[in-house]
């Protein structure tokens, strides 16, 4: 009976069972991936692609040819030769065929799975679909007995079967029809050879080609490269260039700039790292065919440029800044004027920046300061045998035992250490009991860093002997204060309390009175702040009268200037604080004055001390000398001569209680011709050494300025004027030192053998012969130092030792000078000087210049200066007499234009 009848008959009323629920009209999809076997899958899974790729491919090829052709054009450098349009036209081409391409693609219905199991069926020969059988299920099954599913069953292995003897399906030609000239196969090995054409820039030309915007079309032979080194700026060196070389060593952080210039287009800068990265730059454009990159440089590396075979690339040699090396040449100790003086050295790659002295107390290690010494310079690379001195009298630490080091910062914060070195900080040494009881209040200020107690409320019954604001207001009460607050104003108190007698000056008195009520108002530890600074102006005024307060003022006036110098200020900044030094030098000058009238009226019999006392000329000299290296940019000078003038006026004081100075006949007639001989010569060697002393000063400021001027001219494009770090022009100066040396060694030589400087004490070196070869070897040793510094280009180190020959010349000079007024003054005087022997002096000087005090050779030399300049003044004289002949006049003129 056929299916359509069966299922058309009328159903009985009752059946004796239940019939089975139908099966739903698709299984789970788990269902027939589960029973596909692993080979059906394979073969059905290479059947579709292959119908994809014979769908699809020739749809998509003449948008790949396009696109291929484009990127051949690319990776070749074609676009980068001609530019645009031609670039636009071929993209435009390019995109416009991918788009039709892609419509034309979504347009093609898209090949489905069963079409890909009929291709795998249809090449194997299998029939009856097997490979849809393992997808397909019967109409009618129950599930609850298997026995009636038996056909479906055989069915299905008989599929199994079929599936075994399955093969691979085979692909059509898809391409072979549209492609008579065989592109398939050329454009493939035309790609591969232009990217072998384009090694190592494929992306850079790839990348270019595909941004959009005009590009011009740019040629290797056309571009001119330009690049250098732009060094940090604590390195203090000026911008390096290559000049040719393909290579340069490099301070780590330097800036490199490259510029190309003759293209209208410029690619970008490619900075290849030692460790494997790139950095690509792109360019800013400078004008319409100039463009400037610019990197900082941290590890070594290679920077290129390249435009289609053309490649300029530089290697970039990056150096290390090395720590800063600084040590002890002598440790630290209590020197002249209660300073804390010491001498160092210290050495870096490019600079010290700032040194510090850091303390800590021996009693309390945890407990450190830190106090700026000023440097010789801004940035000192190198420094030998470097004095240093601080004044810390008026440190809270003053007389306590200390451990110190020298701390050597440079540009990139780098921090180097001497050893560590036990001292103890100088303190004042007062006189005066007035001034040493308050110097002692002052350190228990200083000492009383504790805070306030807080505040009490007031005890309901008054004590008569508390004051009365210390019951209406606790806040108020001195006992809240730290102890050593406390006892400070109990010792104030206990001076001021009986002024009669004690106090000559009144300041002094109302001083300390306004001190004592501000200890007892105070409420909190701020409020305490400024009373140490004035008790010790007080302790000064007690001590010196308003001479301390005058030498103090000048003081703080020479530290601000000199702190100015040394970090190179603005010019505006240095010239205010001259003028403020200035003034209190006259301030100071006013009081030694004063001073010395009250002490010729109270030494009835003693001398009078006249202007040649003070020394006024000296003074002048000095400030003109600051005033005109200030103004030339020598700072070195300038600080010298303000140290100088310092000592000069702080030994004043000395010299007016002694009576120094005196006055000294004039040059008498008949000068030898060996000294004149020697004089004409050291006159020439001067000269010669103060050329040289400018021309190093050029250079160094040249280094300076083209460092300074760098970044403005590489912005102009005027990087030819550029010089390398390394074309110092220090080996001619250094020749010319060596050649100024020799002279001077022949002079000496010549100087034995005439017998000038054999005169004097010849045993101890006190006379003027042992101070005349005592100069000539300084001034050699400053000359060698010179010579050695100029070769290694440090100008400023080889700037100070010049200047340092130019004394020790100049002393000479001097020395001769004064040589030869004693013996003039001992052929007028018939030898009276030298039968005075031990007892006399041949300066006018008494005790042989005794009593001025532990002062230096400069301070003890001031009476054979004073006498040197009168010669001096001697000789503008003589110069002056018209009836004297000319060949003796013009010998008087080359002296005095010499010293």
């Amino acid at each position: 009976m056929a299916y359509n009848e069966i299922m058309s008959q009328t159903p009985p009323k009752s059946l004796p069972k239940p019939l089975p629920k139908p099966l739903p009209k698709s299984l789970p999809k788990s269902l027939p991936e589960a029973l596909l076997s692993k080979r059906a899958e394979g073969l059905t899974s290479r059947a579709y692609r292959h119908l994809l790729w014979e769908t699809y491919a020739p749809v998509l090829a003449l948008a790949v040819l396009f696109v291929l052709l484009f990127v051949v054009a690319a990776a070749s450098g074609l676009w980068q030769r001609i530019g645009d349009p031609w670039r636009l036209i071929g993209l435009g081409f390019a995109v416009f065929f991918v788009a039709k391409s892609t419509i034309a693609a979504r347009r093609t219905l898209a090949p489905t799975r069963s079409q890909a199991r009929r291709r795998v069926e249809h090449d194997s020969g299998l029939s009856h679909r097997p490979l849809d059988t393992l997808y397909d299920t019967p109409a009618l099954v129950t599930i609850n007995d298997p026995a009636k599913n038996q056909a479906w069953q055989n069915h299905l292995q008989l599929a199994r079967e079929q599936i075994q003897r399955a093969g691979t399906s085979s692909l059509r030609p898809a391409l072979a029809p549209i492609d008579k000239y065989y592109l398939r196969f050329a454009l493939p090995a035309v790609l591969l050879l232009a990217f072998m054409v384009g090694a190592g820039d494929n992306y850079e030309r790839l990348r270019a080609s595909l941004t959009p915007g005009w590009i011009s079309g740019a040629s290797g032979t056309s571009a001119h490269y330009e690049a250098w080194i732009d060094p940090p700026a604590y390195t203090a060196r000026p911008p390096s260039y290559f000049k040719g070389q393909k290579s340069l060593s490099v301070p780590q952080g330097s800036q490199f700039v490259a510029r190309i210039s003759g293209v209208k287009t410029a690619p970008r800068l490619i900075i290849r790292l030692n460790n494997g990265r790139s950095l690509r730059i792109t360019p800013k454009r400078l004008g319409p065919k100039s463009f400037e990159a610019r990197a900082v440089i941290d590890r070594t590396s290679t920077a290129s440029f390249r435009i289609g075979k053309s490649e300029q690339a530089w290697g970039l040699d990056v150096v290390i800044d090395q720590m800063p090396i600084v040590t002890f040449d002598e440790p630290p100790s209590a020197g002249k004027r209660d300073r804390l003086e010491f001498k160092y050295s210290l050495q870096d790659d490019y600079g010290v920046q700032s040194l510090v002295l850091s303390m800590a107390l021996q009693s309390a290690p945890d407990t450190k300061e830190q106090i700026n010494i000023a440097l010789p310079g801004a940035s000192v690379r190198s420094a030998k045998q470097e004095s240093g001195g601080l004044d810390l009298t008026k440190h809270k630490w003053a007389g306590k035992k200390v451990t110190g080091r020298l701390l050597a910062v440079d540009g990139k914060r780098q921090v180097g250490s001497t050893a560590l070195h036990d001292f103890i900080v100088p303190d004042k040494i007062f006189v005066e009991p007035l001034a040493k009881a308050v110097a002692e209040q002052r350190l228990l200020i200083l000492a009383g860093t504790q805070t306030y107690a807080s505040v009490k409320p007031p005890k309901p019954v008054a004590d008569k002997n508390r004051p009365l604001f210390a019951i209406d207001q606790p806040g108020l009460s001195i006992k809240r204060a730290p102890e050593p607050v406390r006892r400070a104003a109990l010792l104030i108190n206990a001076v001021t309390d009986k002024p009669v007698g004690v106090f000559e000056d009144p300041s002094v008195y109302m001083g300390l009175r306004h001190i004592y009520r501000r200890l007892q108002l105070a409420r909190e530890q701020d409020e305490l702040s400024g009373i140490p600074e004035d008790l010790w102006a007080i302790a000064l005024r007690a001590e010196f009268g308003l001479l301390g307060d005058a030498l103090e003022d000048m003081k703080r006036a020479e530290r601000a200037l000199n702190n100015a110098m040394a970090r190179r200020a603005p010019q505006r900044e240095v010239d205010a604080l001259f003028e403020r030094y200035n003034e209190a030098v006259d301030r100071y000058m006013d009081q030694l004055m004063l001073e010395a009238v009250k002490k010729a009226k109270n030494n009835a019999g003693g001398r009078e001390g006249g202007s040649d006392s003070f020394q006024m000329d000296e003074i002048q000299a000095l400030l003109d000398a600051i005033e005109e290296a200030n103004r030339m940019g020598d700072s070195a000078a300038a600080r010298k001569a303000l140290a100088q003038l310092a000592q000069l006026l702080e030994n004043m004081q000395i010299q007016l209680a002694e009576g120094g100075g005196g006055s000294g006949s004039g040059v008498g007639e008949g000068m030898s011709d060996e000294l004149k001989e020697a004089l004409e010569e050291l006159n020439d060697i001067l000269g010669e050494q103060r050329r040289l002393r400018d021309e190093t000063q050029d250079a160094g400021r040249a280094e300076a300025d083209q460092w300074s001027r760098g970044n403005s001219q590489n912005q102009n494009g005027q990087s030819e004027d550029g010089q390398d770090s390394e074309d110092v022009p220090g080996s001619g100066l250094a020749e010319k030192q060596g050649r100024i040396g020799d002279l001077l060694r022949m002079l000496e030589d010549q100087a034995e053998k005439s017998g000038v400087g054999e005169d004097g004490d010849e045993e101890d070196g006190s006379g003027a012969g042992g101070n005349i070869k005592d100069a000539l070897d300084n001034a050699k040793d400053a000359m060698e130092r010179s010579q050695d510094a100029l070769r290694d280009g440090e100008f400023f180190s080889a700037g100070r030792a010049q200047s340092e020959a130019i004394d020790a010349l100049r002393k000479a000079g001097e020395d001769m000078l004064t040589q030869e007024a004693q013996r003039l003054d001992a052929d007028k005087d018939g030898g009276n000087n030298r039968a005075t022997g031990n007892n006399g002096d041949p300066f006018g000087r008494e005790d042989g210049g005794d009593g001025v005090g532990e002062m230096d050779d400069e301070a003890l030399g001031k009476s054979d200066q004073q006498r040197a300049r009168e010669l001096l003044e001697e000789l503008r004289k003589r110069s002056a007499e018209q009836e004297r002949e000319q060949i003796e006049r013009d010998y008087l003129e080359r002296l005095l234009e010499r010293f």
